[in-house]
């Protein structure tokens, strides 16, 4: 009777194992253990997460617009504290941040910057120290030091003084400095390149100076403050001492703002008597 009776249990047991019931039963219990799993992960998640540290990018070196971009997505918040002119670079890049680039943060956290400034400082030209006639190297140094200029040489002239010297000095094409004034209300921009023009003793261009009804001693006395050399010596009367004379026509011939090749030699006639027209000149 009780090996009939066990028979009967197991077969009760097959039945059901192949019964519908049961695997709507194994399919209830299969999705009430999936719910049960995605509940726990989340809330397992949730409180790990819940003041969670992250590891915080480095934003030096990019714009401010790319780092709000990347920043705010994680919660951050970047906030400008500073701008800074830095030449040779371009407006609105990061050049420090606090906290550090590496350190880890709570979501939600303010990142502090400093970038570079859009627009650079000016400057009036009226500020700018004496320049004309001072030696270049010195004041190189000093507008960089100063005044945050660049220097360039763009050319030479000639100049009787010492060598190296400021002539002149210009800004965006704009006469700066010269021998007869210095410019004042020009804003420069700090970053920017004065351009000089330097002193020299050879080669270079002089005015030609009227030689006509001087002496000879005038006409040395001029040629010797222009850098020129005195040519031959025509004289109308050949017992006329050519010392003595009076210029009456010279070659190259004056005119008016005619630049002549320094040391170049003037040649000039001469007379005992000054020309008519000498009182006209």
């Amino acid at each position: 009777m009780k090996i009939e009776k066990n028979q009967f249990k197991w077969t009760e047991i097959v039945q059901f194992l192949r019964s519908k019931l049961f695997l709507y039963t194994l399919i209830r219990i299969g999705i009430l253990l999936i719910i049960l799993w995605i509940l726990h992960s989340f809330i397992l998640n949730f409180y790990t997460n819940h003041g969670q540290r992250l590891k915080l990018a480095k934003y030096i070196g990019v714009s401010i617009n790319n780092a709000i971009k990347h920043a705010e997505p994680r919660g951050y918040e970047i906030i400008i504290t500073d701008s800074v002119h830095v030449i040779g670079r371009s407006g609105g890049i990061i050049l420090s941040q606090l906290p550090k680039p590496g350190s880890y943060v709570k979501r939600g956290r303010k990142i502090y910057v400093s970038i570079t400034r859009y627009k650079a400082d000016e400057i009036l030209s009226e500020a700018l120290p004496i320049l004309y006639g001072k030696k270049y190297e010195h004041k190189r140094i000093e507008l960089e030091n100063n005044f945050e200029l660049k220097s360039k040489i763009i050319g030479f002239e000639y100049d009787p003084g010492p060598i190296g010297h400021i002539i002149s000095v210009k800004y965006r094409g704009q006469t700066l400095v010269d021998d007869k004034h210095q410019e004042s209300n020009v804003l420069i921009s700090k970053g920017d390149t004065l351009e000089f023009i330097l002193s020299q003793q050879k080669g270079g261009e002089v005015e030609l100076p009227n030689l006509r009804c001087k002496t000879m001693d005038e006409v040395k006395f001029l040629l010797i403050a222009s850098n020129l050399e005195l040519g031959n010596i025509s004289k109308m009367l050949e017992t006329l001492n050519p010392n003595e004379g009076i210029v009456v026509n010279q070659f190259p011939e004056y005119q008016i703002g005619k630049m002549i090749k320094m040391k170049e030699a003037i040649n000039v006639t001469i007379s005992d008597e000054f020309p008519i027209d000498c009182d006209e000149q």
